[in-house]
């Protein structure tokens, strides 16, 4: 049985994800297989994959319904003991799947397990490294501080922990899941980076919807009070996950100098979860509100 199945889900990143490929087929640990699943691209994503020739590549197409189909649809077809994902714009460093063996290996073969990740852009001239979670499942309700390239859980078991693919949930689908996961299993964490997240465009605050932001916050509310496990055992949690995202939008009107907006959603974080107030993103919404005008 191959060691790990690699997914990428990728759309119309056809300039991009060559560097995502390479990045793993350049892994010092290589009993892998990656599966490409296109959301369907409307550019040459599948003739640029396809020219990689490689044995190890698998790729297919679907119609586009979002990450969270094109990563499932890898899930089922997935060969691997473990399965991990790349997103098709990020990077593993080539020690990310040798890591990740010897980990597995000195916890004799745990569920899950997180490794570390660093951001920024591509260039590197400004590298951020993530802070992972002190107290799971607890912490992973305040905040996602874990990453989808940097988990890695059993075959068996993932493909019956699959995604949520709700349209509505798009884009807080990882969040979802990694809560979903880590209240159901224990997540080994090691803390070295082997990912590198390169933040671009479509991960900062300039494409910021409001309507958009607001049906992510009530579609994760939704479904995490929609599960079983989640509403007997943690629905006092849910709350928690709801002001993080109220915080989140306050944050962008911040940024804009709506000041009333941004108030109105500051407000409905803090009411929702006191603790809010204490943290370093309340101190970046007082700082743009009332210090820099």
């Amino acid at each position: 049985m191959t060691f790990f199945s690699i997914i990428i889900p990728t759309y119309n990143r056809e300039k991009i994800i060559p560097r995502a490929i390479k990045s793993i087929l350049n892994q010092s640990f290589t009993d892998f297989e990656i599966i490409i699943v296109d959301d369907g691209s409307s550019d040459d994503t599948e003739l640029v994959i396809k020219n990689f020739q490689n044995d190890s590549i698998k790729y297919f197409k679907t119609d586009n319904f979002g990450v969270a189909h094109a990563r499932n649809f890898g899930i089922k077809l997935a060969k691997g003991k473990y399965i991990g994902f790349l997103d098709s714009d990020d990077l593993m460093e080539t020690n990310h799947l040798q890591t990740a063996h010897e980990f597995i290996i000195s916890k004799k073969f745990p569920e899950v397990i997180h490794l570390n990740f660093l951001w920024g852009p591509e260039n590197k001239s400004r590298i951020h490294k993530n802070t992972l979670p002190k107290n799971l499942p607890d912490d992973i309700f305040k905040k996602c501080s874990l990453h989808v390239n940097c988990i890695f859980i059993q075959g068996v078991l993932l493909k019956d922990n699959l995604f949520n693919e709700s349209i509505s949930l798009m884009f807080a689908e990882d969040w979802d899941f990694f809560i979903k996961i880590a209240t159901r299993f224990k997540i080994h964490l090691l803390d070295v980076n082997t990912c590198y997240l390169v933040d671009h465009e479509d991960r900062n605050m300039r494409n910021f919807d409001e309507k958009k932001w607001v049906l992510k916050r009530d579609a994760i509310a939704l479904s995490l009070s929609q599960d079983k496990l989640i509403s007997e055992n943690y629905s006092h949690k849910i709350n928690m996950v709801t002001a993080h995202m109220n915080s989140l939008i306050a944050i962008n009107f911040a940024v804009r100098k709506k000041k009333r907006k941004s108030l109105s959603y500051w407000t409905l974080s803090i009411k929702q979860n006191f603790k809010e107030l204490f943290t370093r993103r309340s101190m970046a919404i007082i700082k743009h509100l009332f210090l820099s005008w």
